[in-house]
């Protein structure tokens, strides 16, 4: 070969293999750091711009744990956050259910079509006949009939008692289903709270024994736990709940009856370890091929370019950017995990303060995350918004405005326009009974769900019903005073003819 021939030629082109060899790693290793450093800086300003006091991170990519962290501190006793600290999980929590119900469809205890009564015999709903149709399959696709409304009555209830998820099914035997079995998708808690009942039922375990002897231990989730006093001994604090943007200390408490689809703690290293079962190439260690797939896999369309599964959300089903995603909330808590199958990359973001009209803001940050994982631009993160919250206040100060005026109107004794008066009153009085209830209606959530999601707007609303009913029998009061004052003036006439 004429290479050979030249000596100089052999020693150029092994410097250049060499230098190849040699700075192909160290530029590997500086994407990496500026990858890290672009999370780092973009998830600073995220918590800094919506006050959000603790947070951790971690990001899987190849089965190996690339990227981690926490900040700030815990609510009860502002400890400082770390990688192995706890939090509520939220609705992430119905993917692990999803998993213990897998878990047990391949070890032949049960099977996808059977029906619940199968299992739980003594399941019912106000309607007998629909819930002697509802399978384990419609449960995990939200297709049983019951409505988000009425999940949210049994949720968040606090419950200490180890026996809440059953009770709690059992109260579900007034629930008037609004669908058929397999006739309409509607997100309920209520369904994943069903399910797990039936892993009490047909493993003679607690919901919280199972998870951990055959789910969390086996996954090396060392600081995972579906009970309260598990949860604490692993070192859970509770969070907090954003009043005006501004985080609270909460006084909201783990619910017993609420893991199954919600109340599951566990810290971002465990949920590493949960992504890593997703993303591994061999995953026959906890479940059969076959069997991962299905627990990966769509169980009915929701929307267009949107499916949900075993506790699963999955959108952009046959595109490259498929995702398998699902967020989580409870009154002190909101997070998000992801997994993207074509890449490899997944992500749990575990945060410790929530408000209802709040929540949205945390899947800026993921998209931001998984542009940055893309090697792309995140979007600037948006402000909060706080234009409820104002219009209430700004009401509230209106009405309080208006209570002094009629005091003062009172003092003076100078009133007219008696029919006026009293039709304002009527007005105020029939807006304070109606103001609760059209809340309710409007968002479609039950009065207790607001107070725990929306603090600072159901104390509002609490504030304005009070004032509007006293600005309405003030009203009522001045006419009624002008009434009198009218007769009296009248008699006098009278008495001087």
């Amino acid at each position: 070969m004429k290479i050979l021939e030249n000596p100089y030629k052999v020693i150029l082109v092994c410097l250049i293999f060499i230098s190849f060899i040699i700075f192909l790693p160290v530029s590997q290793i500086s994407a990496k750091q500026d990858i890290k450093s672009s999370i780092n800086s973009y998830v600073e300003t995220f918590l800094e711009k919506h006050r959000i006091p603790g947070a951790s991170i971690a990001i899987v990519h190849d089965n190996k744990t690339f990227y981690s962290s926490g900040w700030g501190v815990t609510g009860e006793s502002e400890v400082k956050v770390t990688t192995k600290t706890p939090f509520l999980l939220g609705s992430i929590s119905k993917s692990l259910t999803g998993l213990a119900i897998m878990k047990l469809i391949e070890d032949d205890t049960i099977n996808l079509e059977d029906k619940v009564q199968k299992y739980i015999p003594w399941f019912t709903l106000k309607d007998q006949q629909a819930a002697s149709h509802i399978t384990i399959k419609h449960l995990l696709s939200h297709t049983s009939g019951i409505s988000t409304y009425s999940g949210l009555l049994i949720a968040d209830q606090g419950s200490k008692d180890l026996n809440a998820i059953k009770n709690n099914v059992e109260n579900i035997s007034n629930v008037e289903p609004t669908a058929l079995p397999g006739e309409k998708y509607q997100y309920s808690d209520a369904n994943y709270l069903i399910l797990g009942a039936l892993i009490e039922e047909v493993t003679n375990q607690t919901f919280s024994e199972f998870m951990k002897q055959y789910i969390f231990l086996p996954l090396g989730m060392k600081n995972t736990a579906a009970d309260r006093d598990g949860a604490y001994k692993k070192g859970y604090l509770a969070g907090y709940q954003s009043w005006f943007g501004i985080p609270r200390k909460t006084t909201v408490t783990y619910d017993n009856g609420g893991a199954p689809y919600g109340y599951i703690s566990a810290s971002s290293e465990d949920m590493a370890q949960y992504i890593k079962l997703l993303s591994q190439k061999d995953r026959s260690v906890f479940l059969t091929k076959e069997n991962m797939n299905l627990f990966l896999s769509p169980l009915i369309q929701t929307k267009e370019n949107r499916h949900y599964g075993f506790g699963w959300i999955i959108t952009n089903l046959d595109s490259k950017e498929k995702m398998i995603w699902h967020s989580g909330s409870t009154p002190d808590s909101r997070s998000e995990i992801f997994f993207l199958p074509k890449t490899g990359w997944g992500g749990i973001i575990l945060t410790n303060k929530n408000h209802a009209l709040e929540e949205e803001a945390l899947s800026y940050l993921r998209d931001g995350i998984i542009r940055i994982l893309n090697g792309e631009k995140p979007d600037d993160i948006p402000k909060s918004s706080f234009t409820n919250q104002l219009i209430a206040l700004v009401v509230l100060c209106l009405l309080f405005v208006t209570f002094i005026y009629l005091l003062i109107k009172i003092k003076s004794g100078k009133i007219r326009k008696r029919s006026a008066w009293r039709i304002s009153g009527i007005i105020f009085l029939v807006l304070s009974i109606s103001i609760i209830p059209l809340l309710i209606y409007s968002v479609g959530s039950p009065w207790h769900t607001i107070k725990l999601f929306a603090a600072d707007i159901a104390l509002s609303s609490v504030i304005i019903v009070i004032l509007l009913i006293l600005n309405g029998l003030l009203s009522i009061y001045i006419s009624c005073k002008n009434l009198r004052a009218s007769i009296n003036n009248n008699q006098g006439d009278n008495s001087f003819r």
